[in-house]
């Protein structure tokens, strides 16, 4: 059922296992945030089968990181 090369997800755990159904041999997952959890299970099994990468980056800006280190801060 793959059908894409890439895909830019921004949703995160929830959305992994069903983004490795849809990416294609070589392609590649790119991960820039998330709305739901942090933590995912992943089977290499699939990695080595499909050959695909997957990146990750998440910059804040200085204002932004201020922000989150206020809501952190609060939660604690």
């Amino acid at each position: 059922m793959a059908c894409v090369d890439v895909i830019l997800d921004c949703i995160g755990a929830a959305y992994l296992q069903r983004n490795l159904v849809y990416l294609n041999v070589d392609g590649r997952l790119f991960v820039i945030g998330s709305i739901t959890e942090f933590v995912a299970e992943l089977n290499i099994a699939a990695m080595f089968e499909k050959r695909f990468s997957i990146q990750g980056k998440v910059t804040f800006s200085k204002r932004r990181n201020g922000l989150l280190k206020k809501a952190y801060d609060g939660c604690s």
